[in-house]
């Protein structure tokens, strides 16, 4: 199915160019056949009068002072063009120069309309005056070379409105003699007779090439810019350069009512050389599409191209005039673009490339075209014909743009392939990340389940467990007493509670810490006799407050107030937190009678000694300080992370 889209697609521009003849052949033949038969006058009298000057044309003409020495011809009527010009370069003193006269005859004319003389092509290097009973009634403004030569001619023959139709017509052309040259056939009728005759020959000559050229040249410069965001894509450049050189070729066939905006000879170099352009252009594009490079071919063409632009530049005009010689140089671009197209159909051929096939066999139908067009250009057809390389050139843009968009198609095609490829390849990574993220989820849950388990136990062993085996010990040994016992016990069921407390869920937040220990010695401290003062300032979060580092500081809160109650006989406790930029400190002051020398040995012993390691384990410092008034301790909490309470350790013992 899809191949059979492509191929309508390719169709569609040969519907549009006969839908376009249908729509042409419905206007203007009932023109045709709704108007008057027009005079057709197909003889006519030439005079040659040789050895003259170029010189403008009088403003009257005495057809009575010209020889007499008419020859009667028939319409249409030219001369072959020599291959081989005898001159150099016309214009110079050595150019011979042929002044040609034509004189038509009128039929006197009863009626007082306007009449227009139509004629569809003069053919010739030089100047066209025209006159009507012998008053200058049209003359060519352009140069030499390039003088309107393909545009149609349709003049009124009335002066001013009501005045009889002339009677002779006479055409004077100056022109080289090695020229060739000649006239079409001419009409005379009423304007609305000859209006759909000199439209359809304008719009055939003139308007289809302008605008086809225009188009070409208009999408080309699309493609350039495509190009330019696609650099990869050469072809896109390749199409930017056949179209610039198609408009440059076809700009003759339009040009010349109005003198030329450069010089003829740069203007006779562009047109001529930008044949071989297409042709190069042609043959690396063809190269493109079937993909077997042909080196000595490609080095032939790129040869042939540099010398034709080199041989025919206007600064050797005086040795190689390229006007003068174009039908020699056009001789040898048909030789060349024959092999490019030949060889391109061949390579195509072996590639199964129907692209360039089709763009080949074009190609070999355009150097057809140019054989007509050299032939027409030389005289050797009726100059009545109609030029059909712009034609071939509208196909070939036809076929390279529909080439340059298939392969535009296919681009996309390959960008949704590869970004559904890209997004089902993504997909399943996504799935692959879900599934590997899920199972170290499960892992990680599993860990932190084994940590957890190994810290309670290695709490409880450190804490509870030393407690009960020095209490079974000194039990064993008889030392224990009633209330020693006690003592071991409550503690061990402090540290049970400590422990089960640092399993809850702190989030950062030290003042709910300090609020759980508060609730569990409150008891402890009444029981005692020793009063609680609540003095808490709000103190930033501590990120690295887990529930390991929490029970350190537990443990630490825990033994300054067991020691505060063995050892200080305070009455009064005061709890208060302040906090700066890096630091939150936990101060505990009470007003016991301080640490004497029979207590010193506490302050050095085991528990002492278990703050500072518990302290040090969790990047955190202890500052106590004794006076007879009470003991101040001070616990310095780091609130970033560091090395030591961001990596699990072991509890001291």
């Amino acid at each position: 199915m899809k191949h059979v889209v492509k191929d309508c697609w390719v169709l569609k521009p040969w519907f549009g160019i006969l839908l376009l003849t249908t729509a042409l052949l419905a206007v203007f033949i009932p023109l045709a056949t709704a108007a008057e038969s027009p005079l057709h006058i197909t003889t006519a009298q030439l005079l040659s009068i040789p050895d003259q000057d170029f010189s403008p044309p009088p403003q009257l003409v005495n057809e009575r002072l010209l020889p007499d020495k008419w020859a009667t011809v028939n319409l249409p009527h030219a001369l072959t063009r020599q291959l081989i010009p005898a001159t150099a370069e016309y214009g110079n003193a050595k150019a011979s120069i042929i002044e040609t006269w034509y004189r038509l005859k009128l039929p006197a004319s009863a009626s007082e309309k306007q009449h227009q003389l139509y004629i569809p092509r003069w053919k010739t290097d030089g100047n066209l005056a025209i006159y009507a009973d012998g008053q200058l009634i049209y003359m060519s403004h352009s140069g030499v070379y390039w003088n309107g030569w393909n545009i149609p001619l349709s003049i009124s023959l009335n002066s001013t409105a009501n005045t009889p139709s002339p009677s002779t017509i006479l055409l004077r052309i100056q022109r080289p003699s090695d020229s060739g040259g000649g006239i079409s056939s001419v009409w005379v009728q009423e304007s609305s007779s000859l209006n759909w005759r000199y439209r359809l020959r304008h719009l055939l000559q003139v308007q289809l090439p302008y605008t086809s050229s225009v188009v070409f040249l208009a999408v080309g410069l699309f493609s350039f810019f495509v190009w330019c965001r696609s650099r990869h894509e050469y072809s896109y450049l390749l199409f930017f350069f056949i179209s610039t050189a198609s408009f440059i070729r076809t700009l003759h066939y339009y040009v010349g009512e109005t003198e030329l905006p450069m010089p003829e000879y740069w203007f006779s170099w562009l047109t001529i050389n930008s044949l071989f352009w297409m042709v190069l252009v042609t043959h690396f594009f063809l190269r493109s599409l079937h993909h077997r490079p042909n080196g000595w071919l490609s080095a032939l063409v790129t040869l042939v191209t540099l010398l034709a632009g080199a041989l025919t530049l206007p600064m050797f005009s005086g040795l190689l005039n390229a006007y003068s010689l174009s039908p020699l140089i056009y001789c040898a671009l048909i030789l060349t673009g024959s092999l490019v197209a030949g060889a391109g159909a061949y390579q195509s051929w072996q590639a199964e490339c129907k692209d360039g096939l089709l763009l080949s066999g074009w190609a070999i139908a355009g150097m057809l075209f140019g054989c007509h067009d050299w032939l027409l250009q030389n005289n050797y057809l009726s100059i009545e014909s109609i030029y059909i390389g712009p034609y071939s050139n509208i196909g070939a843009f036809l076929i390279v743009m529909s080439i340059i968009f298939k392969r535009f198609l296919e681009a996309n095609e390959n960008v949704k392939k590869t970004n559904a490829n890209l997004a089902f390849r993504l997909q399943e990574r996504e799935n692959e990340l879900t599934k590997s993220h899920q199972r170290l989820r499960e892992i990680e849950h599993r860990q932190t389940l084994s940590n957890e388990r190994q810290r309670l136990m290695q709490d409880m062993h450190d804490g509870m467990g030393s407690s009960l085996i020095i209490a079974l010990l000194e039990a064993e040994k008889g030392h224990l007493d009633a209330p020693s016992l006690t003592d071991v016990l409550k503690n061990c069921i402090e540290d049970l509670k400590l422990t089960i407390d640092s399993m809850e869920p702190v989030e950062a937040d030290l003042l709910l810490l300090l609020a759980t220990l508060r609730f569990r010695l409150t008891p402890r401290l009444e029981s005692a006799g020793i009063r609680l003062r609540w003095d808490i300032q709000n103190v930033p979060a501590i990120d690295w407050l887990d529930p390991r580092n929490a029970l350190h500081i537990l443990r630490i809160l825990q033994e300054t107030f067991s020691n505060i109650i063995k050892h200080t006989n305070a009455t009064e406790v005061r709890i208060t937190t302040s906090s700066d930029a890096t630091h939150v400190r936990v101060i505990i002051i009470d007003n016991g009678q301080g640490f004497t020398k029979e207590h010193s040995a506490c302050f050095s012993g085991k528990g002492l000694k278990n703050q500072l390691r518990r302290a040090a384990s969790i990047g955190a410092e202890i500052l106590l300080h004794s006076t007879t008034a009470g003991v101040n301790v001070t616990l310095t909490l780091p609130i970033i992370a560091t090395e030591r309470n961001s990596k699990p350790s072991k509890c001291p013992q």
